[in-house]
């Protein structure tokens, strides 16, 4: 019965993170698409930096979209860098929290009965 629960919590998990990350391209779609053909500075790097996520998934679905720009300043890469080495722990958290850690206790609790 707890495998089952875990299976189950596994699946909930997923739908959560797929269901942000598809909010996250949709919210990128209109505020944060990137044009191969325009210069960016140091205040789009950071906005870059917040979406590259749900622009990485959608230049999975579509090989056009670009998660960082062409053509930017130094300041743009700095930024942007900056953006992601404190974004990555959190998502790393989060995926921790949502899927693996009800996993873990579902078979915790398996394990004691």
């Amino acid at each position: 019965m707890a495998v089952l629960a875990a299976v189950l919590e596994f699946f909930r998990g997923l739908f959560v993170v797929g269901l942000a990350i598809a909010l996250g391209m949709l919210v990128a779609k209109f505020l944060c698409s990137i044009d191969p053909d325009e210069s960016y500075s140091w205040i789009s790097g950071i906005w870059h930096g917040i979406f590259v996520i749900p622009n990485f998934a959608r230049g999975v679905l579509n090989p056009n979209i670009l998660c960082k720009a062409l053509d930017y300043s130094s300041m743009y890469n700095v930024f942007w860098w900056i953006v992601i080495i404190f974004q990555a722990p959190t998502m790393i958290l989060l995926l921790f929290k949502v899927i693996i850690s009800p996993i873990m206790a579902a078979f915790i609790v398996a394990s004691d009965n």
